[in-house]
């Protein structure tokens, strides 16, 4: 597409850098698994389990233990991994003394992927996923209460490996929903989902502080990065609406989780003990609040599920935004934006640097296949009534092009599935 000197410039400026990044991380990522360089703190669960006094002391030192507490028991139990993209994750568990009563602390220790080749873990460097998950909670979780995110008791990263170190709250009572299976979640659930992420989204709405740099958006000239990538594979039309889409809706508005989808949400119990929280901050930026709204819909839910509460859902999410503070966001407005944002999540699920598809290898890889092609099935329905009239009229494309490329991006999808599972 014509982009004009100025952008091409701004393009060709962004492919040199990535290719480096990707080379000087990748002989990075290379040395470390083979050196080990020196962190100050553990590098995964294992090495966890072999630091208590380390692990003991930052817990005093944050509070959540008590200075007198002089530990009887300390484990570091591995959680499943077997998930593409997983960090490596365990559960610690440290008993103590006090007055003469056992207490027992539980948390959570989350740290970089171990799992995958060089490459995976050079992915998973290049988009700063260790950069954005540490920020967030670091300067925004442990301040904001408002937040609904598990507290963060430690949050560190190393810029040069890659490596990070979180300990969170164990969230305990809790319920979670299988992804892509459980299609049993209640009207109090869904309520606490969009009630989520009005709380998160009001909050940062237009919030121009010094801190949002750390929370960073997705800039136009990455979009014609994406936009580059399919040059020549996909069609001027499909082309346009990764452009148009992605650019709308990452204009800075307020902070989105950016992968909310149903399993990455914990909520209370079937007594309502514990609180909603969302989990996995790696896709945290700036961007349209609605986007997180239509990803959820329209990936966690079935579509008879989706059809029964859809337009509830966005007048429930607008009337607590409302009820918020929000006061500068008309109904119309939503209502176009949640059209862009569909798109735009059609357009993550075909871009493998984006659906995480360039992450996917063994066991991984298979799991990825599964929950992508459920996500293809339920978003070709979603886009079988969708208004093409509207997409006409925003897209500057015939009704039968906007067709035409819808169904070639689901083709996109279905052909790199078949690939991937042989």
């Amino acid at each position: 597409m014509n982009r004009g000197f100025v952008r091409n410039l701004k393009l060709a400026g962004m492919w040199y850098i990535n290719l480096n990044l990707a080379l000087i991380s990748y002989i990075i990522v290379w040395f470390d698994r083979k050196l080990k360089f020196p962190l100050p703190f553990p590098r995964h669960t294992a090495d966890l389990a072999t630091k208590e006094k380390w692990c003991v002391a930052i817990l005093k030192k944050n509070g959540v233990l008590p200075n007198e507490a002089e530990v009887s028991s300390f484990t570091v139990t591995p959680l499943n991994q077997e998930i593409i993209y997983r960090s490596n994750i365990g559960l610690v568990e440290i008993t103590y003394p006090v007055n003469g009563a056992i207490k027992n602390l539980k948390c959570i220790a989350k740290f970089a992927p171990l799992s995958g080749t060089v490459w995976n873990r050079t992915v998973f460097n290049v988009q700063l996923n260790h950069i954005k998950e540490i920020f967030f909670n670091k300067h925004f979780v442990c301040t904001d209460k408002e937040v609904p995110s598990p507290e963060v008791y430690y949050a560190e990263f190393s810029l040069l490996t890659g490596n990070l170190c979180l300990l969170m709250e164990y969230m305990e009572p809790s319920k979670e929903y299988q992804e892509c299976v459980d299609d049993g979640i209640t009207a109090e659930h869904l309520e606490l989902v969009f009630n989520g992420m009005a709380s998160l989204h009001a909050r940062y709405w237009k919030d121009t502080s010094k801190r949002m740099e750390k929370v960073f958006p997705i800039i136009p000239v990455t979009v014609d990065f994406f936009d580059s990538m399919v040059a020549g594979k996909w069609s001027i039309a499909s082309r346009k609406i990764l452009v148009e889409s992605w650019c709308r809706m990452n204009e800075p508005q307020t902070v989105v989780h950016g992968d909310a989808r149903i399993g990455n949400m914990i909520f209370p119990d079937k007594d309502n003990n514990g609180r909603f929280v969302f989990i996995d901050w790696q896709a945290v930026r700036q961007g349209k609040g609605i986007f997180d709204l239509a990803y959820f819909l329209v990936l966690s839910l079935t579509t008879q599920k989706r059809k029964q509460v859809e337009q509830q859902a966005i007048e429930t999410y607008y009337r607590l935004l409302k009820e918020k503070g929000v006061k500068d966001y008309s109904r119309e407005e939503l209502e176009e934006d949640y059209r862009h944002a569909c798109l735009c999540v059609l357009v993550l699920l075909s871009l493998p640097m984006l659906s995480g598809e360039a992450s996917a290898e063994g066991q991984g890889a298979k799991l990825f296949a599964y929950g992508m092609n459920i996500w293809r099935e339920r978003v070709q329905t979603k886009f079988l009534d969708f208004d093409y009239q509207w997409m006409t009229a925003h897209y500057g494309l015939t009704e039968n092009e906007g067709r035409e490329a819808v169904a070639e991006m689901l083709i996109v999808i279905e052909d790199r599935l078949k690939r991937i599972t042989g």
